[in-house]
């Protein structure tokens, strides 16, 4: 019981100094989608939600198509709100108030430009 005591003790000094390291915000951004099948589509969230997912300090990502949002989950002492910004511009959709870079726009297929 003794040695129990002792793991669970340890366990919950883990668990308390990895969450004080960390400063957990949460930004929503608005963004256009014209896609029908944005759920499935490599152009939309397959390419948005990875692309950011694979930035250090996103924790989650999630694009919702029907909201036209893309919520991510991020520690703020490694990112902040406008390099998430920045990285959403760069897979060709707007955040927010960051439009879509021009570029990685037109490598969008035709299914999710505006018509």
């Amino acid at each position: 019981m003794k040695t129990f005591k002792i793991i669970i003790s340890i366990f919950c000094l883990a668990v308390i100094a990895t969450s004080c390291g960390s400063d957990a915000k949460t930004v929503t951004l608005k963004t256009e989608i014209y896609c029908d099948h944005c759920e499935t589509c490599e152009s939309c969230k397959g390419r948005v939600e990875p692309t950011l997912k694979a930035i250090e300090g996103i924790t989650s990502v999630d694009m919702k198509v029907s909201e036209k949002t893309i919520t991510v989950n991020y520690d703020a002492s490694k990112i902040d709100e406008a390099k998430i910004k920045q990285a959403i511009a760069h897979t060709g959709f707007d955040a927010g108030d960051v439009k879509a870079e021009p570029g990685a726009y037109d490598n969008l297929d035709d299914c999710c430009k505006k018509k």
